[in-house]
């Protein structure tokens, strides 16, 4: 192999690493997306995001523009934090591309959760929901931003409906030997009880990252939301 060849090859092998690193990056920053926004962190969520103008968020109902549209959504959906309000929306299956040039870059993913949204008196609203995000990335200064999501619902219903059609549903078949007994298996005895710690809806609490936040590389903001929660053993 001659000096050349063995440069180009070099630099070949670096741009390379170059693309599995953005890649990796664009995943860690869509996963932190998608932790805040299970209790709703709006400076977190928004931090996330380029301050171009013509960063957007569509949604079914419209399009949000720039940096006043992302305020605009994400500053008033759970205002209050209401430790009662869930949003969890599991991104799965990613398929992440870099543009050629390495400043940009396009993920897919499954978004799949529950959500819990407060209604005042009137109680609690429970859904499962799943779509599609197809989200663009773009590269600035050296760090990926999120730069446009468009989200497309595939079904939605609640824990008591389900989402088919009730004149489809299967009858229900008879129930399985011992599911009714309450009792738990030997096997499921855990090697070290609990500590009683509820971490669970609707106890507010927010697991702690062990990451900063990806584009401003500050800490996050949970401690003080889980100073607030009552019950929770530290």
């Amino acid at each position: 192999m001659t000096a050349k060849e063995l440069e180009a090859k070099v630099a070949a092998m670096e741009k390379e690493l170059t693309r599995l690193k953005d890649i990796e990056a664009i995943r860690k920053l869509e996963h932190a997306y998608s932790y805040y926004l299970v209790m709703w962190m709006p400076d977190e969520i928004i931090d996330l995001f380029s301050e171009k103008d013509d960063t957007t968020l569509e949604w079914p109902e419209g399009t949000f523009y720039g940096k006043n549209g992302l305020k605009r959504f994400f500053g008033r959906i759970n205002a209050k934090q209401d430790p009662e309000f869930m949003h969890q929306m599991m991104h799965l299956s990613d398929v992440i591309d870099i543009a050629a040039d390495g400043k940009t870059g396009k993920g897919r993913w499954w978004g799949f959760g529950a959500m819990a949204i407060p209604m005042g008196d009137a109680g609690i609203n429970q859904a499962l929901a799943c779509g599609i995000y197809e989200n663009d990335f773009i590269k600035e200064e050296g760090v990926w931003k999120l730069w446009k999501i468009k989200w497309v619902p595939v079904y939605a219903g609640t824990p008591a409906t389900g989402w088919v059609k009730p004149e489809r549903l299967a009858k229900a078949g008879p129930p399985r030997e011992g599911r009714a007994t309450g009792r738990s298996p030997d096997w499921w005895q855990p090697d070290k009880p609990s500590k009683g710690i509820s971490y669970s809806y609707p106890s507010g609490y927010i697991l702690p990252f062990h990451f900063k936040h990806p584009v401003t590389g500050k800490k996050t903001t949970e401690e003080k939301r889980n100073a607030r929660v009552k019950g929770v053993k530290k």
